[in-house]
């Protein structure tokens, strides 16, 4: 059993590229003609497929891990295909325009099989956004240590706004009634963010990830998201970091996991002021 969806990339909107130049007009400084597309938008689509061929369930409790292999420019054709296998997990893949794979990954219902691999946060209680945010160079990760939590409001127009105005999904499950669903990549999405809530990085780019559903994500709530630094290694000249992520509810629930793994960019000049 196979299911197929298609869409067109949109650009991101501007607080993703004021977040990360590689998403704007900066990318051009790290050899890009043109501006990337977040890969947890990538996902998105993506995750269109799996939500058809495994149905809702998957955001009540499933797992998924991808791999971006090749950027996506807006406007690009992106067609998604999710198969299932003989041992009921699904393997997806999304292809561009000209036949490049740019998403691919499995995803299943349950607990993911990579389950006890996460390095959760011990420090969970949400601070704010902190007033001075030190630029951090892509060899000075801090390895091991946790992200200062931040607590995000998810309103209801939120929600809806993400899936129709970042992804073109107007699925009802995101925008009927008083407490719709949050699309399943609004989670990755707010990986960024912890970073920018503590940091300042000159740009990334998504490379993977992991994400755990245990519980429905609905607006309206507040949630905080806390996570870890896991890893960080040089491989042929780039720094490669890997953050795990819990996202729990004002009561402490805890609604699900996430893991980006990311290549961690210096600024354009590494000359630029530190501060």
């Amino acid at each position: 059993m196979s299911v197929t969806t298609e869409f067109v990339a949109i650009e991101d909107p501007p607080e993703i590229q004021a977040a990360n130049p590689i998403h704007a007009e900066g990318a051009k400084a790290y050899g890009y003609e043109r501006p990337i597309v977040a890969g947890l938008s990538s996902y998105g689509w993506a995750a269109v497929a799996i939500i058809e061929l495994l149905g809702e369930e998957w955001l009540e409790e499933g797992w998924s891990d991808m791999a971006f292999p090749r950027p996506v420019f807006a406007g690009d054709p992106l067609t998604t295909t999710a198969r299932m296998c003989w041992d009921g997990v699904c393997d997806y893949v999304q292809h561009n325009g000209a036949g490049k794979v740019t998403v691919r990954g499995r995803a299943g219902l349950g607990l993911a099989p990579f389950h006890g691999e996460w390095q959760l946060p011990t420090r969970r209680a949400p601070e704010p956004p902190a007033a001075y945010r030190p630029l951090m160079l892509p060899e000075e990760v801090p390895v091991g240590a946790d992200y200062p939590p931040m607590a995000v409001r998810l309103g209801v127009e939120d929600a809806r706004a993400w899936s129709a105005n970042r992804l073109g999904d107007r699925h009802p499950r995101y925008h009927e009634g008083p407490a719709p669903r949050a699309h399943p990549s609004w989670v990755p999405g707010q990986m960024t963010p912890l970073i920018r809530h503590s940091y300042r990085f000159a740009a990334g780019i998504h490379t993977a990830g992991r994400v755990q559903h245990l519980r429905a994500i609905r607006a309206p709530q507040t949630i905080v998201v806390a996570g870890r630094w896991g890893s960080n290694e040089s491989r042929n000249g780039r720094w490669w970091s890997t953050s795990d992520a819990v996202f729990c509810a004002e009561d402490g629930t805890e609604l699900g996991y996430c893991q980006q793994s990311q290549i961690i960019l210096p600024p354009p000049d590494r000359r630029a002021p530190r501060a």
